[in-house]
C-alpha cells in the first residue's frame, strides 16, 4: 500500500513539464549525491546562492544508462531525466551506480569507457552534447573521495572516479559552455561531519559546502564568458 501510495508522487516528479520557470533557471539531474538532503541539497544550495530558481529531477539510485524501461520511466536513467527546454544551466552528476560492484574487476574498464572513454566519447559526453545543443550551459559535478579510514561499497571505485574527473577536465577544456566542478576540492575526507551516516553521501553541511562552491564556480565561469 505504501508503494502504491507513493507511486503517483514519484511519477509526477519524473515526468514534470520541460518548461523552465524562468530564463535564468537551473535544472539538476543525476544520482543520490545530487538528490541527497532534499531542499538542503547541492542544487538547492547553489540556486539559493545564485538567486535563481532550481528544478531538481535527480533520483537516488539513478544510472547514466539503465536497462529497465520501468526504472527509466521512474527517473532512474539520468539520460532521460533531461526533459528538454531552454534552461540557463543544467547541473549533473552520475556514473557511480553504473560502476558500483564492477570496480577493480575485469568489467570496470568497459563500463568506465562506456561512460567516458580516453577519446572523450561515451554516455556522459553524449548527454552533455544533447543538453548543450539546446543552448544550456552544463556543470558536471565530479565525485569527492570517501571519508578517511571508512571503507564503503564505493571505495574500490575511487580510481575510476578519479579517471572520470580527469577526462571531464579535458572535455571541459574544449567546450566553452561546459564547467567541470570537482566536489573533492571542497570536501575534506578527514571531516566526517561533511558525510552522511553511510559515509558515502554528503551530510547537509557537505551538500551546503558543495553547493556554495558550485555557485562560486558558476559565477566565475559567467564572469569569464
Amino acid at each position: 500500500m505504501r508503494l502504491l501510495a507513493l507511486l503517483p508522487l514519484i511519477l509526477s516528479a519524473c515526468v514534470g513539464t520541460a518548461a523552465p520557470p524562468s530564463d535564468r533557471a537551473i535544472l539538476a539531474i543525476g544520482d543520490s549525491v545530487m538528490a541527497w538532503n532534499g531542499a538542503r541539497g547541492i542544487p538547492e544550495t547553489a540556486g539559493a546562492a545564485l538567486g535563481r530558481p532550481v528544478v531538481d529531477r535527480a533520483q537516488s539510485g539513478a544510472h547514466l544508462t539503465h536497462p529497465s524501461g520501468a526504472a527509466a520511466a521512474l527517473g532512474f536513467d539520468i539520460t532521460r531525466q533531461f526533459p528538454g527546454g531552454t534552461w540557463d544551466w543544467v547541473i549533473l552528476t552520475g556514473g557511480g551506480n553504473d560502476l558500483r560492484g564492477a570496480c577493480q574487476t575485469p568489467e570496470e574498464a568497459g563500463i568506465l569507457n562506456g561512460l567516458i572513454g580516453p577519446g572523450l566519447t561515451g554516455d556522459i559526453p553524449t548527454l552533455i552534447a544533447r543538453i548543450r545543443a539546446t543552448g544550456a550551459k552544463v556543470a558536471f559535478v565530479g565525485y569527492y573521495d570517501g571519508a578517511d579510514a571508512a571503507r564503503t561499497g564505493f571505495t574500490p571505485c575511487q580510481g575510476a572516479f578519479d579517471t572520470i574527473n580527469a577526462r571531464m577536465t579535458r572535455l571541459a577544456a574544449r567546450d566553452a559552455g561546459l564547467l567541470f566542478f570537482d566536489a573533492g576540492d571542497v570536501i575534506a575526507p578527514s571531516d566526517r561531519s561533511l558525510y552522511a551516516r553511510d559515509l558515502i553521501h554528503p551530510s547537509p553541511a557537505g551538500s551546503a559546502i558543495i553547493g556554495r562552491g558550485l555557485a562560486d564556480a558558476i559565477r566565475a565561469f559567467e564572469q569569464r564568458s
